[in-house]
């Protein structure tokens, strides 16, 4: 089988990355050929189908026709359509499989594929489908009201970080994927949650085709630890990303912290980690061993995400090293977490809730060892690789052999309320 894997990027950015890239060494271990397309990109890996790749809408362009020509990309890349036909053309895979293609390749693939006839399934690592500014935010909380197919609110609220014209940009590139029936292309939508495949079929999509398909890891890749010196987080310092009621819950109890990451809060988290004395650390960006390092001398793991998370790539590597995790009841993160086995849920934004979830665990090594053991074993058993591979094969296969090129529903595709 040959399957041409198209992302925005073709090198490790983030979750979505390690997951296409996990997906793509596993598919070619059961000699399956990979195709990658991608947008033009100086970090990118080195693929022999590099001269495919053609720039994608311009991000980062601050001129203000730069900016109005990738508007434009961001709805409809032309020259990434014309690129991606090419490559169909020359390399005629059996199925294309999308990640996170939106504003930078654009839609305009779908349709491409679409029009070829080749089967098309989309990993949903995101909310893009749903909302049109990806995160399912609104004034930093928590929103679903695009999910009608109501775009014109993510304009109306300005929900692309404050700004109106951005905004208008998503709310436009979002009736066009539905109004063009780009997403008929997609047999089926791969999600890593439970509660994301269910936010795609209230927006209308058909439940035949949305595939619940759980992320994964390598758990041969990660040497686990059952003792710890320390609470560790994870991720983007943001404010949906819990990071203030976290560091706030801490404050004064004398538990070593440590943070890896970046992000626009930066600044204030590390003036009131000073407020502290030294208890609580901020790392900064982390990977690779030095990453692995701080996992494995963690004794447990917080999460203390405001924002529908979809399926924390950082809960299940925490799990994987062997270490419990606190987390918030919102998004898919209760469908890993099981409360008092492999760690403890709190309200979003509950400090109380989590300083005293924080102080049972750190107060229990026994608990700590056991919760991470249980930890372990579920990666081991439910969440490993060589599960998602037998999966995804099995995907493929069906996609390939059912034929079914549905179309997106006709009542869904403009709504006035």
């Amino acid at each position: 089988m040959k399957v041409l894997v198209a992302n925005n990027y073709y090198y490790l950015r983030g979750g979505c990355e390690r997951v296409m890239f996990n997906d793509i060494q596993a598919m070619s271990a059961h000699g399956v050929e990979i195709v990658p397309f991608s947008a033009a990109d100086p970090e990118n890996d080195p693929t022999p189908y590099s001269s495919y790749f053609v720039p994608g809408a311009d991000i980062r362009a601050t001129s203000a026709l730069g900016r109005v020509e990738a508007a434009v990309d961001a709805i409809h890349c032309g020259r990434t359509a014309q690129a991606f036909d090419k490559l169909l053309s020359e390399t005629k895979p059996d199925l294309v499989h999308c990640h996170n293609v939106y504003g930078r390749l654009s839609t305009s693939i779908l349709a491409v594929a679409k029009k070829r006839r080749i089967p098309t399934v989309l990993t949903v690592h995101d909310y893009k489908v749903v909302c049109p500014a990806y995160v399912a935010l609104k004034n930093g909380k928590p929103c679903s009201a695009c999910i009608d197919g109501g775009y014109y609110r993510c304009a109306v609220n300005r929900c692309h970080k404050g700004q109106l014209a951005a905004s208008v940009v998503y709310s436009i590139e979002a009736y066009w994927a539905r109004l063009t029936g780009n997403y008929g292309a997609v047999s089926a939508f791969l999600c890593p949650s439970h509660f994301i495949a269910g936010l795609l079929q209230q927006s209308g999509i058909d439940e035949k085709r949305v595939v619940y398909h759980a992320n994964c890891v390598e758990p041969d890749d990660y040497a686990p630890s059952y003792e710890g010196q320390y609470v560790l987080s994870v991720g983007r310092l943001s404010h949906e990303k819990g990071l203030p009621t976290f560091l706030e819950s801490m404050l004064g109890t004398g538990i070593p912290v440590r943070v890896a990451g970046t992000g626009p809060l930066e600044a204030s988290l590390k003036e009131m980690a000073a407020k502290d004395g030294g208890p609580i650390v901020l790392e900064g960006h982390c990977g690779g061993e030095r990453l692995a390092e701080l996992y494995r001398n963690a004794a447990f793991v917080i999460v203390p995400s405001e924002w529908y998370e979809n399926a924390p790539m950082s809960i299940l590597e925490s799990f994987a090293y062997g270490k419990p995790v606190i987390g918030t009841r919102i998004g898919g993160i209760p469908e890993l977490i099981t409360e008092g086995e492999n760690g403890y849920l709190v309200d979003p934004g509950a400090k109380d809730q989590l300083r005293a979830a924080i102080l049972k665990l750190w107060n229990d090594p026994d608990a700590q060892r056991a919760m991470g053991r249980n930890a372990r074993r579920l990666v081991e058993t439910k969440f490993a690789q060589s599960s998602r591979t037998t999966s995804l094969l099995n995907i493929y296969e069906s996609v390939c052999n059912s034929g079914s090129r549905a179309a997106y529903p006709a009542d869904l595709l403009v709504h006035s309320n």
